[in-house]
């Protein structure tokens, strides 16, 4: 391997930055003094000129910095997996965008006859297959996971002064997203005894180049009664894909591995009332406490009372509160008994009714609602709602917004980061 510089050869390149960062310094006071004296109203423009100076300075004291590390040369001859040897060329040059500037590295370079090629340095830094450093990518990449990757360009290029292409902002926000997505979850295990684990579950449509897809979100979180009685969430891991209900069951069993292990005292599935979720319940998470969503029930019962009378009608509003009192109880058989007493009129109104009490008739034990707060349970999903609306709604489903599959699913990792971890990513993994 290269041996780094002398102590000597150190100083030499100290004194070398001193003298430029000074005659730089010096060049960019003087344009500021001159603008300022010509138009006061100027200090905007100054400070950009300023900031690019410092970034000019700033640039030359890393690409020193860099140049202290050597050329990355091994030895004359490197294995390649051909076979043959990758044998040393010469050294050769290249530059990457650093936040501060363009850098130049002068790498060791190495080539074998099957086309095959590497240079050591490239990788040392993970820089192999990008022009941009570490942190240009950890930027490009937070910004793509949160504006369209037009407004991140000129976002970072406002910010920072650093303008690159909007595709060159899409490829490396996806490749980042890419890697993500293909990465095992880390283990990000509660601590101490685990009171209750919570797996929760939904599904949201995104616009792909084919069509609308469906994106299934999964929530895992553990969670003990506190001193007010009432649960308290504790730690929350979420992932999201484009997945068929078998694939997101799997995934689904290995976040509440990855969360609680098998040391969870109970084990709780909150749901819609889609089946599709009991279904997976049943078969990776048997015994689980089965419980619908407190809100899409009370929404179930305002869509028959909004049909039968009018949106706003008071005997709509006495009906659902009625109906709302018996399913707060747990009183499901009397709520099923009320909606067979109805009466509807329309056909629309007599389709809601029925599938109204197939609805509290098929999920009656999940909706013993009294029981569940007594035994200080959450009835309520919005964790996994609020999931759907800040992973997928805010950045996939803008006007016009058609994704491939592939970018969809890349997006989708760099939310998921972004919102709830861990962020900055390891780069020399993930891109």
């Amino acid at each position: 391997m290269s041996n780094p510089m002398s102590e000597a050869e150190v100083t030499a390149l100290v004194s070398q930055v001193r003298e430029s960062a000074a005659h730089e310094a010096e060049a960019v006071l003087r344009a500021a003094l001159q603008r300022l004296d010509q138009d006061a109203s100027a200090w905007a423009q100054v400070e950009k000129d300023v900031r690019d100076g410092s970034h000019r300075i700033g640039a030359g004291i890393l690409g020193a910095a860099l140049a202290t590390l050597g050329n990355g040369y091994e030895r004359s001859v490197l294995p390649c997996g051909c076979g043959k040897g990758m044998k040393y060329v010469s050294d050769r040059e290249r530059t990457v965008v650093s936040l501060l500037g363009k850098v130049r590295l002068r790498r060791a370079y190495y080539w074998c006859g099957c086309g095959a090629s590497r240079a050591p340095l490239d990788e040392r830094l993970g820089v192999v297959g990008t022009d941009f450093s570490p942190g240009v990518r950890q930027a490009i990449g937070r910004l793509g996971g949160e504006r369209p990757f037009e407004q991140g360009r000129e976002l970072l290029g406002q910010l920072t002064g650093l303008w690159i292409s909007t595709r060159s902002h899409r490829l490396v926000s996806e490749r980042i997203g890419n890697a993500l997505a293909s990465q095992a979850p880390s283990p990000l295990r509660a601590q101490g005894d685990i009171a209750d684990l919570y797996l929760l579950a939904d599904g949201t449509m995104a616009p792909t180049r084919e069509g609308w897809r469906e994106v299934k979100v999964g929530v895992a979180f553990t969670a003990d009664k506190g001193a007010d009685g009432k649960p308290h969430r504790q730690t929350t891991r979420y992932f999201a894909d484009v997945l068929d209900a078998e694939a997101f069951g799997w995934r689904w069993y290995n976040l509440a591995e990855a969360v609680a292990g098998q040391r969870a005292r109970r084990l709780i599935v909150l749901g819609d009332g889609a089946v599709w979720i009991w279904n997976l319940a049943a078969m990776h998470l048997p015994g689980a406490v089965q419980i619908v969503d407190w809100y899409h029930a009370v929404e179930r019962l305002w869509l028959v009372a909004n049909l039968l009378w009018g949106e706003g009608h008071p005997a709509a509003k006495r009906w659902a509160r009625q109906a709302k009192k018996h399913l707060a109880h747990g009183q499901v058989e009397a709520l099923l008994a009320l909606l067979r007493r109805l009466s509807p009129r329309t056909a629309e109104a007599r389709k809601a009714v029925r599938e109204a009490i197939g609805y509290f008739q098929n999920n009656a034990e999940r909706m013993r609602y009294r029981r569940f707060r007594r035994q200080g349970l959450f009835i309520g999903s919005g964790v996994v709602e609020a999931g759907c609306k800040h992973v997928v709604g805010q950045r996939l489903k803008g006007s016009g917004m058609r994704w491939s599959l592939d970018g969809l699913r890349a997006v989708l990792a760099l939310r998921l980061a972004i919102l709830y971890g861990p962020w900055p990513v390891n780069l020399n993994i993930a891109a």
